[in-house]
């Protein structure tokens, strides 16, 4: 595989990710809609625990890619879902301080 196609591969394994994300965000609103009125609870929940969702689906995409033997998108999922639990992590660092002050 040249240089070329594997740097497309990862572009379009974070863009699948992207989408990804979004099913999981729909999934999590979508559920607290049914909930009623415990709806609030369980998109804090969801948000503070999207690494965790997260797993849900990067892992069998991950391995699926990689029977595939499609390293390019395995590569740039595994790129997507990093950025989004560091993201994740410090967002919620944040948000846990701010009750101390």
């Amino acid at each position: 595989m040249s240089q070329k196609n594997e740097i497309l591969g990862v572009f379009l394994g974070i863009l699948l990710l992207i989408a990804m994300h979004i099913l999981a965000i729909l999934a999590i609103v979508l559920l607290s809609f049914i909930r009623g009125i415990y709806g609030g609870q369980i998109l804090i929940i969801g948000a503070f625990g999207f690494f965790l969702w997260q797993l849900l689906y990067v892992i069998p995409v991950t391995l699926w890619l990689k029977r595939r033997r499609q390293y390019g998108l395995m590569k740039g999922v595994i790129i997507g879902a990093v950025i989004t639990a560091l993201l994740n992590g410090g967002c919620s660092l944040l948000f846990s301080f701010q009750g101390f002050r």
